[in-house]
């Protein structure tokens, strides 16, 4: 079959290794297994060029720096235009609707290549719209009706920007129903994928030892970034209810509001709560073994690549039942669903869990999730896209 030449339009990318990045990256390498040919041109700065120097499919687009001192708006239109010169793209994929999504979209338009475009993150959510407006000022990121008004523009900006891709991406049926209730129709899911590990070469026991946790622990990990959106309050809320019944807490990783929960952990006196910090890659396999239960507290996420990741290593999740992450537990026999409302239903499916263990199934349950069957599907999405006339504007 005819291989693909691919380009990937992303405002962030290596070496950030936030869960977009990462889905990228995996993605990018199992195409490329296929023979396909993949370019990523993304916003960047010192780190990501030297990235660069020995990767010839990677463009970087200088700008600035202008959320959380991680993200870069890219303001380098010659270069744009020299990763076009004689690059002739079936398919050119957007990972985000600004910046360099844009970008993607005035790309499309001259070399007439196919477009789409992956609703990665909950852009209208009230939390989303609080953080970008708090970038100019704090106080009004909490006006009701300035969020009302935000609201109003964002989902206005994202219908006509989605309107004029070939396809718009969606990473769970639960964003899918996200996008629909909010007029943009063309949608169709495809859901993330993490590399499925053959065997796990590492005990729980080692891992513990490893990280200074006893046998009788019993430990609910978070591992991700650390910011309000990803509810982490919740599980602050429900740490002393948690001690009562032997759980600890290990928080692992780093972003804004890091220091905002550390402190609020220590004026509560929550002895069971543990932040561990940034956290390598290679490192991860020894928190997820360690762990007796996984838990990402958010409602924010669109998917989440954490959850699969955990799976993987035979760690059963507690997911709120709003929300996508819920998905993986209908899928099969992976964890619990909980109320983000309720401290004591949350306390009690985390102790069935640790009653009954061998009852779940979460490996079993990310092999659906496996990278290969992602690409399967999002190669067959391109391949219709291409296959069919063009009718967007």
């Amino acid at each position: 079959m005819e291989k693909l030449k691919i380009a990937f339009y992303t405002d962030s990318y290596l070496p950030i290794k936030d869960g977009v990045t990462r889905y990228i990256a995996t993605m990018r390498k199992e195409l490329e297994r296929r023979g396909h040919e993949v370019f990523v041109i993304t916003a960047g700065d010192r780190k990501t060029r030297e990235l660069a120097e020995t990767d010839p499919h990677l463009i970087v687009l200088r700008g600035i720096k202008f959320i959380d001192n991680k993200s870069v708006l890219a303001l380098d239109p010659t270069v744009l235009l020299q990763a076009i010169t004689g690059r002739n793209f079936d398919i050119i994929h957007a990972h985000s609707p600004f910046s360099v999504g844009l970008s993607a979209a005035f790309i499309s338009r001259i070399t007439k290549a196919r477009l789409v475009s992956t609703f990665h993150t909950h852009f209208f959510h009230r939390l989303a719209l609080s953080k970008y407006i708090s970038y100019t000022s704090e106080f009004l990121s909490s006006n009701r009706v300035l969020l009302k008004i935000s609201k109003f523009f964002m989902v206005g900006y994202l219908k006509l920007y989605y309107l004029g891709c070939d396809k718009v991406i969606s990473p769970s049926k639960f964003a899918k129903r996200l996008l629909r209730r909010n007029g943009i129709k063309n949608v169709e899911v495809v859901e993330n994928g993490v590399t499925i590990t053959d065997k796990l070469k590492i005990s729980k026991g080692e891992s513990r030892k490893l990280l200074g946790f006893s046998g009788k622990d019993k430990i609910i990990l978070y591992l991700g970034r650390v910011d309000k959106e990803k509810n982490l309050a919740f599980l602050l809320k429900a740490a002393k209810s948690l001690a009562k019944k032997g759980f600890k807490i290990v928080i692992a990783g780093r972003g804004p509001h890091l220091d905002y929960y550390r402190n609020k952990s220590m004026m509560r006196g929550l002895e069971n709560v543990y932040f561990a910090g940034f956290i390598k890659e290679e490192e991860k396999k020894y928190y997820y073994r360690a762990a007796d239960i996984f838990c990402n507290p958010s409602t924010f996420d669109t998917a989440c690549i954490a959850d699969l990741e955990a799976m993987n290593f035979n760690l059963p999740i507690l997911v709120p039942k709003i929300g996508a992450q819920a998905e993986f537990i209908t899928k099969g026999n992976s964890g619990e669903t909980f109320s983000t409302n309720n401290v004591s239903e949350f306390v009690a499916k985390a102790t069935k869990i640790m009653k009954s263990k061998r009852h779940y199934l979460p490996r079993f349950v990310a092999r659906k999730f496996n990278i290969r069957a992602s690409a399967d599907k999002l190669v067959t999405l391109y391949r219709k896209v291409l296959s069919k006339k063009r009718t967007i504007f």
